[in-house]
């Protein structure tokens, strides 16, 4: 393995910068950025002499090794405990969906098994720093609770409906009884 990432290593020093095409003529196209030349009429995209290269297959690194990390380790994208078995040789890349306590459940096993982990340098200043934000994110939501329960008013409690509304008298039946014939009848006269 040593022998394919000293091989990935010297190609890659042979390797031309892949830059855009007319970025050293202008300067809001940035050289970073790789994009292909589609002009058509452009140079480049025709691969005339004394222009730039652009990247081709013929430029990656050995298929042995293609994907590995720069010491020569496979890198694994662990998610869960289960994740965790059978790594020996692989480097560990937490995913970023976890949560922190899941997050601190998997760095102890981590810890524990002796694994190398790629996107945590240093493991113990993390959980500290984890296990303090927790602690502070708890408090706050106790404070938050004791704020809401002391903002609320007393609850009255309520009290039964009346037994006259519920009841009428029979002079309020008569009253609709009346209202509806005339209703009735105004309506036919119409």
């Amino acid at each position: 393995m040593t022998n394919l990432v000293k091989l990935r290593k010297d190609l890659k020093k042979k390797k031309p910068d892949f830059v855009r095409q007319e970025a050293y003529r202008r300067k809001r196209i940035s050289r970073s950025g790789w994009r292909a030349p589609k002009g058509m009429h452009s140079k480049m995209r025709r691969k005339m002499g004394g222009k730039r290269k652009q990247p081709s297959v013929g430029y990656s690194s050995p298929r042995a090794i293609r994907g590995f990390t720069k010491e020569g380790f496979k890198p694994i994208l662990v998610r869960s405990l289960n994740d965790l078995k059978g790594i020996k040789d692989e480097i560990i890349i937490l995913a970023k969906t976890i949560g922190l306590k899941k997050k601190l459940q998997l760095l102890e096993k981590i810890k524990q098994l002796k694994l190398k982990i790629e996107n945590i340098k240093d493991i113990e200043k993390y959980v500290k720093q984890a296990k303090e934000k927790l602690e502070l994110k708890k408090k706050q939501k106790k404070e938050k609770k004791k704020s809401k329960e002391a903002k609320k008013p007393k609850e009255k409690p309520k009290e039964k409906p009346k037994e006259k509304k519920e009841k009428e008298t029979e002079e309020e039946k008569e009253k609709k009884e009346k209202e509806e014939k005339r209703k009735v009848l105004e309506h036919k006269w119409n």
